[in-house]
């Protein structure tokens, strides 16, 4: 079987702007995002560094976490592509920021063995402080790490109940320890 490939033309990266943003500097957005005028434009890796779409994962450090370790539980950031020529790309990042979020209630369910006092002491969601992607992975992998609940389970239930405050409930799955 012979197969003729014909790849088409290689993109650059022209120009990069951010649209929206108020929190942090451009300078600094764009520092982190580490793509720059002049690379060869791979759609994956920008959405990767800017949190967008399914090359999201939570465990990454990217623009969406950098704004949710923050409080900005509804930001969206949100690339649009223009090509330019036979060769370059423009970017444009457009960035909606949302209100802070504060995390409202805390709540455990599924537990039957283990006392909520033992629990407690391993969430980094606390209500009362600004939410925080970052610390709820943390404990996910602590609750996880503890032995007594299903890991691949540990799932936690955000909902907003207002502009600013969010409930967090984490729902366990118990699992035998001994």
């Amino acid at each position: 079987i012979d197969l003729s490939v014909s790849e088409g033309n290689k993109y650059y990266i022209r120009n990069i702007t951010w649209v929206g943003n108020s929190v942090y500097p451009t300078s600094d957005l764009q520092r982190m995002f580490g793509v720059k005028s002049g690379d060869t434009y791979d759609k994956k890796t920008i959405n990767k560094r800017l949190g967008y779409g399914k090359e999201d994962n939570p465990e990454d450090m990217s623009i969406k976490s950098l704004y949710q370790n923050n409080g900005y539980l509804m930001s969206q950031i949100e690339p649009a592509e223009t090509i330019i020529g036979p060769d370059s790309i423009d970017i444009e990042v457009k960035v909606f920021e949302g209100k802070q979020f504060t995390i409202n209630e805390v709540g455990i369910t599924g537990n039957q063995r283990v006392d909520d006092e033992v629990i407690r002491r391993e969430l980094d969601t606390r209500p009362g402080e600004l939410y925080n992607r970052a610390l709820l992975m943390r404990t996910i992998r602590l609750l996880g790490s503890m032995g007594h609940f299903n890991p691949e389970a540990i799932m936690p239930d955000i909902k907003p109940v207002s502009n600013e405050l969010v409930n967090i409930n984490w729902p366990l799955e118990e699992q035998a320890s001994d």
